[in-house]
């Protein structure tokens, strides 16, 4: 059995993939970037701390960038631009930087559910940038500090120059499906009672994106794989990866949870997810993320939620 072609289209209207902010690269070099933006009306300031980004009740909390209140624990950096706009993340402390009465810190899980495209694109962006910096404070060759350059698109060593780029970790996620048209679902350990999802990995050393499904599906299932899709992707900074979508094809149907990871698995037809969803007795991934995005394509429209929900 080949992969049927309505499982080889590419996913559409994906969250944070519609390059709604245009990032201007040859101009990050440009010292005096942020300095001039910051002075332009039609700048706005992104905050976020340790506790997440600062927010109203649906949106971002955004600050005129004349108007910013800098502390030397304030690390700036240029998101890009939109529609003539230009965006300026400022990393802060929370206990240094006094919100007004109408925002609150929130994390990026809760915006997800808040936000428009534009508002959750700026947030994944400066949550993924954020990150990076926070975890990349030393230089691989020699120890020393570095320091944030480029308008915070690099990190750049105190002692030699060595300079460091952002690091995005590559994870495979898919829709595995049999010959009757079967999905394949598992229970992860660490998620909560009756959750499944398809199953998911991170890329190792070497190792193109489809020998990643491959390998990833037969160790936490047991099963075969044949031919391969790529359907779409999705930043998903928590902490730094990039989510590579795929479904594909499997050769074999016995299933082997690998006992770590995976504590349950199980192959569902539509009406069976269905029936289950509408009963409550098992959940799937919702929202904005790829997993939902997969299912959701396999199924063919949107998937029900339970009665009295």
């Amino acid at each position: 059995m080949a992969l049927a072609q309505k499982y080889r289209s590419p996913l559409t209207g994906l969250s944070f993939a519609q390059s709604l902010i245009e990032r201007p690269l040859t101009e990050q070099e440009n010292p005096e970037l942020i300095t001039r933006a910051l002075q332009d009306e039609t700048t706005s300031v992104v905050l976020l701390s340790e506790l997440g980004a600062a927010a109203t009740i649906d949106a971002l909390y955004l600050v005129p960038g004349s108007e910013l209140k800098r502390t030397e624990d304030t690390t700036l950096v240029f998101l890009g631009t939109h529609r003539s706009r230009n965006y300026i993340l400022a990393i802060v402390l929370s206990d240094n930087y006094v919100l007004g009465a109408d925002a609150r810190w929130i994390s990026l899980r809760e915006g997800f559910t808040l936000f428009n495209e534009l508002h959750m694109e700026l947030f994944v962006e400066a949550q993924a940038i954020s990150n990076w910096l926070g975890s990349e404070k030393f230089c691989p060759r020699c120890g020393s500090p570095v320091k944030p350059s480029a308008a915070g698109w690099n990190q750049r060593c105190e002692a030699n120059g060595h300079q460091l780029f952002p690091r995005t970790d590559p994870a495979v996620i898919a829709s595995i499906i049999d010959e009757q048209d079967r999905i394949l679902l598992g229970a992860n350990a660490n998620f909560r009672t009756h959750m499944y999802s398809v199953l998911a990995g991170f890329v190792e050393a070497g190792e193109s994106l489809e020998s990643a499904v491959r390998r990833e599906i037969f160790e936490e299932a047991g099963v075969h794989i044949g031919d391969v899709a790529y359907r779409g992707s999705q930043p998903w900074p928590l902490p730094r990866s990039l989510m590579l979508g795929f479904s594909a094809e499997a050769l074999s149907t016995d299933l082997v949870p690998d006992g770590a990871e995976i504590r349950d698995l199980r192959w569902f037809s539509r009406a069976e997810l269905e029936a289950e969803l509408r009963a409550g007795s098992l959940e799937i991934p919702r929202g904005v993320s790829i997993a939902y995005a997969l299912i959701k394509s396999w199924y063919g429209q949107e998937l029900p939620e339970a009665a009295g929900r």
